[in-house]
């Protein structure tokens, strides 16, 4: 998907993907991994979600990526938080490919710029990945180049909660798109050891306008471990 249509959607406010609470599933599951205090969690595509300062509270430390730059100044607005921004890498010229820079606070830094942008060396001691909002991001012609990038810059022991969705495209076009659980298991079978947490038919009354309709709405939650 270009860079333009995730633009669009924050600049419109299109962005019924952004939680207005923690999504419960982090709370309930994310004790499974169980991660050290400061360790550092990376957490793609974040947005400006809640679900960074929850890590926050753990104890943790966090790095998220966004590539929307108004995303990543909400979140730190919002939050009343100040941030120094640096900026790592100015070499894509062009306008699909914005700059990368990192954003830095006693809370949350976050890598803003374009997620195939990034490199090994930003991830070198991160302990877990959360990824609530990246893989359902991306159609079906990407999301394995995304996984392909995630095993190149991550470290080599590392573990990742992973939340996706199943229902039938025909009557439903993404994002967020539709991730069946043997797509996960073929995305990341050969790296990981998969463990299904949890299984959700979202009955009609709990899904988005956009939702209600459809025959079925699965949410899934997988424990990754490297």
């Amino acid at each position: 998907m270009q860079h333009s249509f995730w633009h669009q959607r924050w600049q419109e406010q299109r962005i019924g993907f952004h939680l207005d609470t923690i999504n419960p599933y982090l709370s309930e599951y994310w004790p499974k991994l169980g991660i050290a205090k400061k360790s550092r969690v990376f957490v793609p595509l974040c947005g400006k979600s809640h679900d960074l300062h929850f890590f926050h509270e753990q104890g943790l430390r966090v790095l998220g990526n966004e590539l929307s730059t108004l995303a990543v100044q909400d979140f730190y607005t919002e939050r009343q938080l100040n941030a120094s921004k640096t900026i790592i890498s100015s070499e894509n010229n062009i306008s699909e490919q914005p700059e990368l820079s990192l954003w830095e606070s006693d809370e949350v830094d976050i890598l803003c710029g374009d997620f195939f942008a990034l490199k090994k060396d930003y991830l070198t001691d991160i302990s877990a990945v959360y990824d609530r909002a990246a893989l359902v991001a991306l159609p079906t012609e990407m999301r394995e180049k995304y996984v392909q990038k995630m095993l190149e810059i991550l470290p080599e022991k590392v573990s990742m909660l992973l939340l996706t969705l199943d229902y039938d495209e025909t009557e439903k076009q993404g994002p967020p798109f539709s991730v069946p659980e043997e797509e996960v298991h073929r995305l990341y079978g050969a790296d990981f050891s998969i463990e299904l947490l949890a299984m959700k038919d979202v009955v009609a009354d709990d899904r988005s306008p956009r939702s209600q309709n459809m025959s079925y709405f699965n949410e899934r939650v997988f424990l990754l471990q490297r």
